[in-house]
């Protein structure tokens, strides 16, 4: 049995006379078939033929905003001189009070012998408080750094003053072997201390040392209180 052949749909040219003997033996009562063996040209939208490119539309172009316009500020004062051209003048007048300066200088004897007793002060509560030890050795130690400070402070006067360095060389006192007996003696030893920074601050012209002066009579003042209150918890 012969197979029948369908005509190709890829467009490609076909014999008539095959065509016509198959189609005649497989329908041989329709003569009159309307098929008809053609190259049928199929024409695409032009939209539709693959890789062709669309045009886009053109857009339209956005309007830039307007700037908005900047406030009016008020005009700044123009400085006094500025307008005329000369510079204006200097709040600073007079001369300056100057402290510790080349004008001290006649303080100098005064603060060596001042710097000379701090150290003998510190010197003194150090040997108390190892002897007294407990509450009281710290309490006599607190003394101790006041006087370590003040030698401090009146040092770096001295040298703001002369330009040079001033180191009091005194041997430690020698105290009472009794605590108590030690103690009434550092007690009149601190109003003497009191007393000459007192002094020194009535008589001193420059500011600052007038104001170290008073500080260090105000020390001399609690400490001998401090070692009053010592004395009356040990009797």
């Amino acid at each position: 049995m012969e197979k029948s052949t369908v005509p190709p749909l890829t467009g490609e040219q076909i014999d008539q006379d095959t065509f016509r003997r198959v189609w005649d033996r497989v329908m041989p009562d329709q003569t009159g078939s309307p098929i008809a063996v053609k190259q049928q040209e199929v024409s695409l939208p032009d939209t539709a033929v693959p890789g062709a490119e669309t045009e886009e539309p053109e857009q339209t172009p956005t309007p830039e905003p307007e700037p908005t316009p900047e406030p009016d500020l008020p005009q700044v004062p123009a400085c006094s001189g500025e307008e005329s051209g000369t510079k204006p003048d200097c709040p600073c007048t007079g001369t300056p009070e100057l402290c510790l300066g080349e004008a001290s200088e006649g303080d100098s004897r005064r603060l060596e012998e001042l710097m000379s007793m701090a150290r003998r002060g510190m010197l003194a509560g150090r040997s108390l408080s190892c002897r007294a030890g407990g509450r009281c050795g710290r309490v006599l130690n607190t003394l101790t750094e006041d006087h370590r400070l003040a030698l401090r402070r009146l040092s770096a006067a001295y040298f703001l003053i002369m330009g040079k360095r001033f180191r009091p060389c005194c041997p430690p006192p020698e105290l009472p072997a009794s605590l108590s007996l030690a103690l009434r003696e550092q007690f009149m030893w601190e109003q003497r201390w009191e007393h000459c920074n007192r002094q020194a601050a009535e008589q001193t012209q420059d500011p600052c040392l007038k104001a170290l002066y008073e500080e260090l009579a105000q020390e001399g003042a609690l400490h001998a209180g401090t070692i009053r209150s010592l004395l009356e918890q040990m009797t």
